[in-house]
């Protein structure tokens, strides 16, 4: 993963669709970037109201993103 991708990661990481290792780098980057943990964070919330019309939540239950709200 580019350094310029990881902004763009962050919609993703909220679904929960990224792999092990881009999730890792990711959480990484959130450490240093404000920016994307507010954007995590309103992708978290969308997320929550996604699932709640789709009554089901990601495999293995809420989504990474969980962590950052």
């Amino acid at each position: 993963m580019r350094a310029i991708e990881l902004h763009r990661d962050a919609g993703a990481y909220a679904l929960g669709v990224l792999g092990t290792a881009d999730t890792c780098r990711f959480e990484e980057h959130l450490t240093e970037c404000a920016a994307c943990v507010i954007q995590v964070r309103e992708f978290g919330v969308v997320v929550a109201h996604l699932a709640v019309y789709a009554h089901a939540l990601p495999p293995g239950g809420a989504p990474p993103s969980a962590r950052w709200r």
